[in-house]
C-alpha cells in the first residue's frame, strides 16, 4: 500500500449510505463518492419519487490507507473495508471517473419510466387503483394510455391518464429475464 490516496469500496450498514458519507466527510475528511438513483415507485397513495443508493450498502472513499484505514473502519455506519481474501480491494480511478461521467449532477441518476405497448403496469391512481393491466396504446396527444383491464370477467380497453400508472418493475436497474 502506498501513502498516496486511493479509492476503496466500503461496506456500510443497510440504508445508511448517505449518513455514513457525512461521517466520513466530516470526521476523516475523505473524498466520498456514493451515486444515487431517483425513480418513481407505486405506493398505496399513488406514485412517489424514491431515491436509493445505486450500490445499496456500499460507498467509495478516497484516502491514504496506511494513515487512515483504522479511522475509516471505526467510522459510524462502516461495516468493513472491502477485501478479497487478505488483500484490500483498490478501485481504479478510471472506474470512479466513468461512473461520475454518467451521472447528471455528479451524484444522482434520474430514471424516467418509459411505458411501452404490451407492458404490464400497475394502476396507482383513480378508480382502478390497485389493478394490473396491459398497455395497448400510447396516446401522447391526450397524455393518456389505453390499457386492457379485466372487469367482471370481461376484458375491456380503458383510457387512463399516463401519470396514473407505473411499470410493473421491482427496481429500475434490475433487468428482467426475457
Amino acid at each position: 500500500m502506498t501513502d498516496d490516496p486511493q479509492w476503496f469500496c466500503l461496506h456500510t450498514r443497510p440504508k445508511n449510505e448517505n449518513l455514513t458519507c457525512q461521517f466520513l466527510r466530516n470526521d476523516i475528511e475523505a473524498e466520498i463518492f456514493c451515486p444515487f438513483i431517483r425513480f418513481q415507485r407505486a405506493r398505496r397513495t399513488g406514485k412517489a419519487w424514491v431515491t436509493e443508493a445505486m450500490f445499496p450498502g456500499y460507498v467509495f472513499a478516497r484516502f491514504s490507507y496506511p494513515a487512515l484505514h483504522r479511522q475509516v473502519q471505526a467510522t459510524r455506519g462502516v461495516v468493513k473495508i472491502v477485501r478479497f481474501g487478505h488483500r484490500t480491494a483498490i478501485v481504479p480511478d478510471e472506474i470512479i471517473a466513468a461512473l461520475r461521467g454518467s451521472l447528471q449532477d455528479n451524484q444522482t441518476i434520474v430514471i424516467e419510466a418509459g411505458i411501452q405497448p404490451g407492458e404490464e403496469v400497475n394502476l396507482v391512481e383513480g378508480p382502478f387503483r390497485g389493478l394490473r393491466a396491459i398497455v395497448t396504446k400510447i396516446l401522447p396527444a391526450k397524455d393518456r394510455i389505453a390499457v386492457l383491464l379485466e372487469l367482471l370477467g370481461i376484458e375491456r380497453e380503458v383510457e387512463v391518464p399516463i401519470y396514473s400508472v407505473l411499470p410493473d418493475t421491482v427496481h429500475p436497474l434490475i433487468r428482467q429475464k426475457s
